[in-house]
Parts: structure tokens; C-alpha cells; sequence
């Protein structure tokens, strides 16, 4: 067996993505102090752009730098590294991109670049359906993006996107075809953020090396998600491309939190949280809540990048945890849930945040009551033996609350503040699709939140049981697509034997 000696090459490649984000961190610092955007032919450095890319930039590099030790003796490890720098640069190059034809070209190489880097391990039989799944989807995805450009083209006459979103906005009370255009960019981003029914490739991909994993749950599958902010002001004034976001995304949130509970296996349970990650940034987005996404996206990746790069080392000693009767747990979340509220009431004073400027964030602030409810009862996780126990957990609770409901409104209103310059006065609906796309994740989580805290009564039954072995295998999704991907993959197979 051959094994790969680096070069100065590959040095000069982590010098070079290390370049990249530290031009990211100053244009960001610059754009802080000076608000205008920098147009160049193709690009744009603004607010919005420069915070992603510092995000690409800085994962791509970390990824990057522990590659050199990780895979130090592998065979093929420069050319693994060589694919790892083109898959970075080309989506450090998609964020800023405004002209169309460059969008695309580096919205699929981005796709060629993972895909590449996703079978390194090319004697891993098991690498090559996950692979060949997410390839198929991403040519899908591909079509789409591509019919939204030439429709674009076509129709408008122009490759730059500002131009487009200018005359689009404008045209959209008397065309379909802006409609038509944001659905299609919608069906892009789905594709490539693993929602359903295209998420089931994303949990699979468990042979590929970790410093893959990490970049591609906190980087790479962000793209729909960036795809989705290049065309915000489009996406904004079409109602029924905002209600497919929220309900798309609510399904796969669910889906995804009953997968990931269900895992034994930490990679796959970072993989399921992934795509539950994912469904709720595409809720943000149906909700009209495009800053609040944006500050998802960046605290998702940087989280996911630390989660797989620490995915190898040994798991702490579990603490034994003391049997709480689920029915007492749910009360203590009921109540917190509902102690939330005046808490978040008097927080939204403090920042100036209004819960009730749009659907979308008072459905985001019920979503924040919820999950103060759960810290209420992990607070009471642990039996009580006296008064003063109760009185210094409910202190603690409430204390944690108020703290985090300021911290949390605070940093809502202020990505508002600080992106406005990027995202200008959005369009607000409150028609009844607008509402009916923010009470949707709102019930789902209040379902999740209630099953989860009865998980312990549930699994002692036959359906219970049986409900964790559905779960475990993602519902048999995963499985169903397979057997598609396998028929569209073996027929192409043929025909190129045949015309060999």
C-alpha cells in the first residue's frame, strides 16, 4: 500500500483557506463600521455575506488543518485534501455570488466536491449508496435552481440578481412568474438542506471521514439555506413559497427529533439533530424570520463543526440519573411554559423586541416558552426531599429563565438591527396562510415537547416499543428512496454498458 507524502502545495492550500478567513473576519469588522456594500462583477460583500463566509472560511480551515493529522498515512490523503479545499472555496465563492451563471456553477461544484470527498474511502461498499443518493438529489436540485436562471433570463434579460429582485418585486402583482421562480428556488433549497423527502442520504453518510462530517453539517448543507437569503426579497412576497418552507420544514424537524432519540450511535445522532436543525432554520424562513435564520445557520455550524471534530473521544462517565414520574415532569413544564411568559413579556420591554410585529415571531417567541418549559424540568430532573430543596430549584429555574429570555430577545433584535442595512423593511403577512404557517411548528413542538417528557410511560408499551424500532430506522424513508435511487442508478448503468 502507497501512502501520500504532503508537499508544500498542501501547506500553501491551509495557508490559503486561513487567508480566506481572515478576509472574511475584516470585511465583516468593515462592513460593522461602514454599512454599504462592496458590488463587484458577479459579487457582493455585505453584512449577511461576509458573516457566512467567515463562517465557510473558518470550518473549511479547522476541517482542513485536522485532516492533516487525521488521515496522515492514508493512501490518496493529498488528493483528499486537494478536493477538501476546491468543495471550501467553491462555497466560500457561492455566498457572495449576485450573478446567476456564477451562482449555479459554484452551487454544483460545491455538490461534485462533497461528492467526491464522501467516497474517499473507495473500498467501502457502504459509502456508495448514501453517495449516489445525495448525487441524484443534488442534480435535482440542480434542475430546478437551473429552470428558476433560465426563466430569469429569459423573462427579465438579466443574470444579475439584484436587477431581477428589483424588477421581479415590482412585477409580482400582475406575473405568476416571480411565483413561479421562488417556488423553484424554494424546491432548490430543500434539496440541498436535506429536507423531506430528499433528507434521508444525510444520516447515512457515516463512512465518510470526520472532518467531511464536520464540514458538511456545518457548512455545506447550509446552502439552501444561503440560496434562500440571496433570494429573500422574492421569497418574501410569495405566500405560498413561505407556507411550503414552514410546513416542509415542520415535517422534517419531527421527523428528525423522533430519529435522533432513537440513536445509540453519536455520529448518527449528530446527523438526525442535523436535519431536525435544518427543518426548524426552514420554519425561520417560512416565518419571515430571515435574520433569526441567518443566526441559526452561523450557531448551528459552529456547533456542529466542534460536535463531529470531538466525535472521537471518549464518552464522560454517566451520571446516574434519579427516575422522576413523567406525569410530574410534564406539570413542572407546563408551569414553567406558562411562568414564561410574563418573563418574556417583561424581557421583549427590555430589548425592544415585539412578539407580535409578525405571525412568524410570536410563533418563534411561543416556541422559546416552550423550551424554557424544559429547563424547568431538567431543573426538577432529581428527587425532592424538602421544602428548601423545592424553593432553591424553583429559584434556579426562574433565574436561568429570566436570563435567558433577555439573552435570547436581545440577540433576535439585534441580528434585526444589524442585517436591516441587507434586508431593508420586509413585506409582513398576516393573511390566513401567514398564520396558519406559524401555528403549524407551534403545535409540533408542543407535541414533541409532550412526548418527549412521556417517553419513559411510552416506552414500557407494545407500541411504544415497537414506535423506538420505527424511529431507530428513520421510518424505513431512508430505505424506500434506496430502492428508487438503485433503479434510476442500475438502468444508467446498463445503458452506458450498452453503448460501450
Amino acid at each position: 500500500m502507497s501512502y501520500d507524502k504532503l508537499s508544500r502545495f498542501e501547506y500553501k492550500l491551509m495557508a490559503f483557506l486561513v487567508g480566506l478567513a481572515g478576509l472574511s473576519a475584516f470585511l465583516l469588522l468593515w462592513q460593522a463600521i461602514i454599512p454599504q456594500p462592496i458590488r463587484l462583477p458577479g459579487i457582493t460583500i455585505d453584512r449577511l455575506t461576509t458573516m457566512i463566509m467567515l463562517l465557510v472560511a473558518s470550518v473549511g480551515a479547522v476541517a482542513y488543518r485536522f485532516s492533516l493529522r487525521y488521515l496522515d498515512g492514508e493512501p490518496r490523503h493529498r488528493q483528499f485534501l486537494h478536493w477538501l479545499a476546491f468543495t471550501v472555496s467553491m462555497a466560500f465563492l457561492f455566498v457572495p455570488a449576485t450573478n446567476l451563471l456564477l451562482l449555479f456553477l459554484t452551487w454544483s461544484c460545491t455538490s461534485i466536491g462533497l461528492h467526491e470527498l464522501l467516497t474517499f474511502y473507495r473500498e467501502r461498499p457502504e459509502a456508495y449508496p448514501p453517495a449516489r443518493k445525495k448525487f441524484l438529489i443534488s442534480r435535482l436540485g440542480d434542475v430546478a435552481l437551473l429552470t428558476a436562471i433560465a426563466m430569469i433570463g429569459i423573462g427579465w434579460g438579466t443574470l444579475d440578481l439584484h436587477v431581477f429582485l428589483e424588477q421581479a418585486t415590482a412585477a409580482h402583482a400582475t406575473s405568476f412568474t416571480p411565483s413561479i421562480i421562488a417556488l423553484l428556488v424554494v424546491t432548490a433549497s430543500l434539496t440541498k438542506s436535506a429536507q423531506f423527502p430528499f433528507h434521508s442520504w444525510l444520516p447515512e453518510t457515516m463512512e465518510a471521514p470526520t472532518p467531511v462530517s464536520a464540514l458538511m453539517h456545518a457548512g455545506i448543507i447550509n446552502a439552501g439555506g444561503v440560496l434562500l437569503l440571496h433570494f429573500a426579497p422574492l421569497i418574501a412576497i410569495v405566500p405560498l413559497a413561505l407556507f411550503n418552507l414552514a410546513l416542509v420544514g415542520t415535517i422534517t424537524a419531527i421527523l428528525g427529533m423522533l430519529a435522533m432519540w432513537a440513536q445509540t450511535n453519536v455520529k448518527r445522532t449528530l446527523a438526525w439533530s442535523t436535519v431536525s436543525q435544518m427543518g426548524f432554520m426552514m420554519i425561520e424562513f417560512g416565518l419571515l424570520a430571515f435574520p433569526v435564520a441567518t443566526l441559526h445557520l452561523i450557531g448551528h455550524g459552529c456547533y456542529k463543526a466542534w460536535s463531529f471534530l470531538r466525535s472521537g473521544e471518549l464518552p464522560r462517565q454517566p451520571t446516574l440519573a434519579v427516575s422522576v414520574a413523567p406525569v410530574r415532569s410534564l406539570m413542572v413544564g407546563l408551569i414553567g411554559t406558562i411562568l414564561a411568559v410574563p418573563v418574556l413579556a417583561l424581557a421583549a420591554h427590555i430589548t425592544g423586541f415585539d412578539p407580535f410585529k409578525s405571525p412568524g415571531e410570536l410563533a418563534l417567541t411561543s416556541i422559546l416558552a416552550l423550551s424554557i418549559g424544559q429547563i424547568w424540568i431538567a431543573s426538577f430532573r432529581t428527587s425532592l426531599y424538602t421544602i428548601t430543596d423545592v424553593l432553591m430549584r424553583g429559584f434556579s429555574a426562574f433565574l436561568i429563565m429570566t436570563v435567558l429570555s433577555i439573552v435570547a430577545l436581545t440577540l433576535y433584535h439585534g441580528i434585526e438591527i444589524f442585517l436591516e442595512p441587507v434586508f431593508g423593511h420586509l413585506t409582513i403577512s398576516t393573511s390566513p396562510l401567514a398564520w396558519l404557517a406559524a401555528v403549524l411548528p407551534v403545535i409540533a413542538f408542543m407535541s414533541l415537547a409532550t412526548l418527549h417528557t412521556l417517553l419513559p410511560l411510552f416506552g414500557q408499551t407494545a407500541a411504544g416499543r415497537a414506535f423506538y424500532v420505527h424511529a431507530l430506522h428513520g421510518f424505513y424513508l431512508g430505505i424506500i428512496f434506496d430502492r428508487f435511487v438503485d433503479r434510476i442508478w442500475n438502468s444508467f448503468a446498463v445503458r452506458r454498458a450498452e453503448h460501450a
